[in-house]
């Protein structure tokens, strides 16, 4: 009763122009990343003993590669087989992200944050190729870093970034094939970490420009499950498929501006690619 096996499916401005055409080739030649966490600019901006209140939002689009993994069916709830599944990729899933997040500065040209946020993704038609479609609920996020600053000169700020962040995803599956008898139900769980460093251009007095390559790495474990009764076994039968993410290092390149809205406030919006995977996200910061 398992669906089936899934397939397999010279002057300044030209300056930062190049720097940017630079960031996109770097991102291009870069793997599939898994998710994609925004970053903001890549330096720091707090004082020692400094906080500050951020608000962050990404909506990202990008293909999941699952690793080979197994299949369990149950009949009234005693085990009736199992066996392998193949690997496979998601398509085109989609998330939009949206966290609340405290920094502090550890030292000049030193902070540390961390957010608490939720996520809502979305895919369609790429587990068991039926005219599928995954609507995720409302689900949390949780995530913390590091930024630095390692070199000021004039309008010029070089810095790094290293964050992680864990997710939690589940939905229904759902199909108006005249095969589909009842919904899938969909767990996934992600733990990443983004390492990035990057450059920041002053442009004018409420205008900066950053950018720079980063390095992805993630693990996590995709679950399917399909309940239904069936009416020739005269039973209730049970199908769990499983996956584990693929956990290979990627790498991609982002590029945003950030803008001086008041004494204390500042926004930023950035664009991040890495091969199948791309992200636009949006933040604002209140330094306090």
């Amino acid at each position: 009763m398992r669906r089936g096996t899934p397939t397999k499916r010279t002057n300044h401005s030209t300056e930062i122009i190049c720097l940017g055409l630079a960031f996109i080739l770097v991102s291009l030649a870069g793997a599939p990343a898994l998710a994609l966490d925004p970053m903001g600019p890549p330096a720091s901006a707090l004082r020692q003993g400094d906080y500050k209140l951020t608000l962050d939002y990404s909506f990202g689009q990008r293909d999941l590669d699952l690793s080979e993994g197994t299949w369990k069916q149950r009949v009234n709830g005693v085990p009736s087989g199992s066996g392998r599944t193949v690997a496979l990729t998601i398509d085109d899933l989609q998330e939009h992200r949206a966290y609340a997040g405290l920094g502090y500065g550890l030292a000049d040209s030193w902070e540390v944050f961390l957010r608490l946020g939720g996520v809502k993704s979305t895919f369609g038609d790429s587990l068991w190729n039926s005219g599928e479609e995954f609507e995720g609920n409302i689900d949390y996020i949780v995530g913390g870093g590091i930024k630095a600053t390692f070199y000021e000169e004039g309008n010029w700020q070089l810095g790094g970034l290293l964050q992680a962040s864990y997710a939690e995803l589940d939905g229904k599956l759902d199909a108006t094939s005249p095969g589909w008898l009842a919904p899938d139900f969909i767990e996934i769980w992600i733990a990443e970490a983004q390492i990035a460093l990057g450059a920041t251009y002053r442009w004018t007095e409420r205008i900066s420009l950053y950018g720079g390559p980063f390095a992805h790495m993630a693990m996590g474990e995709f679950e399917d499950t399909f309940s239904t009764y069936d009416n020739t076994l005269n039973s209730f039968v049970t199908a769990d498929n499983w996956w584990d993410l693929d956990k290979s290092l990627n790498y991609g390149g982002y590029f945003g501006a950030n803008f001086i809205l008041g004494e204390n406030c500042t926004c930023n919006v950035e664009y991040q690619l890495a091969g199948d995977a791309s992200t636009i996200g949006l933040g604002l910061t209140w330094r306090i």
